[in-house]
């Protein structure tokens, strides 16, 4: 049972607490720390019951599951102990009906506003609901063809790229629009994540060759693209 379990795997835990909490670090599926909090026993059982985050809230001296009040639950995934056991982490997709927030400042994680990546998906998803006038993400979102286009124009860029700084650059451009993408079909990095997990595990992969259609279908786009540019210059 999820209690047998959960009694067993914190009876592999050590800490050096007076109180028995265990030392918790809560992530996401891409491995970014969402925050620090403590779990006893009884959590960890209670995680492993509901498949949610649940942990030990210090000052309620009470089981806190995570969500119950805010909305912003926390489905679990995976828990795992570090090299020492003597801290746990729990890995998890952090939900929310509003926003994805674990912080109660309204932040992703407890180490404020979020950069690189991350940052890029917030202010997709925003824009997706709500872009200004004038929004090039909100061109990109509403024409598909662009979109597209603009794909095939990034990568081969990137293919042809030369050089550490030039390549940081083009590389930047093709996250930027296949996330567009992604945002538009509802995709999120840490699916992403879950895509790559799930390769990585496989034993046997297909060849990998090029496909002739795919090129060909490229190069159309790539020669309308250079018309076009042509006709406006």
């Amino acid at each position: 049972t999820a209690e047998e379990l959960g009694l067993s795997y914190a009876a592999c835990i050590q800490t050096d607490r007076e109180d028995g909490l265990f030392t918790t670090v809560v992530c996401s599926r891409g491995n970014e720390a969402l925050g620090l909090v403590y779990s006893s026993k009884e959590s960890v059982v209670a995680a492993l019951q509901s498949g949610r985050g649940v942990y030990y809230s210090r000052s309620r001296s009470s089981l806190w599951r995570k969500g119950d009040t805010s909305g912003r639950h926390q489905t679990l995934h995976r828990l795992d102990l570090d090299c020492d056991g003597d801290a746990l982490r729990f890995t998890v997709t952090q939900n929310g009906a509003d926003i994805p927030a674990f912080c109660h400042l309204d932040y992703y994680t407890c180490w404020g506003a979020p950069r690189g990546l991350r940052h890029l998906e917030d202010t997709l998803r925003q824009r997706l609901e709500d872009a200004p006038a004038g929004s090039y993400t909100k061109r990109l979102f509403e024409d598909e063809t662009l979109l597209r286009d603009k794909l095939v124009e990034e990568a081969q860029e990137l293919s042809e790229a030369e050089g550490r700084g030039h390549v940081a650059e083009e590389l930047a451009d093709v996250l930027y629009f296949a996330m567009v993408r992604a945002a538009k079909a509802g995709v999120s990095l840490d699916d992403a994540v879950v895509e790559l997990d799930k390769r990585a595990r496989k034993v046997t992969r297909r060849k990998g060759d090029s496909k002739a259609f795919r090129i060909q279908a490229g190069e159309a786009i790539l020669g309308k693209s250079g018309n076009e540019g042509d006709a406006e210059s």
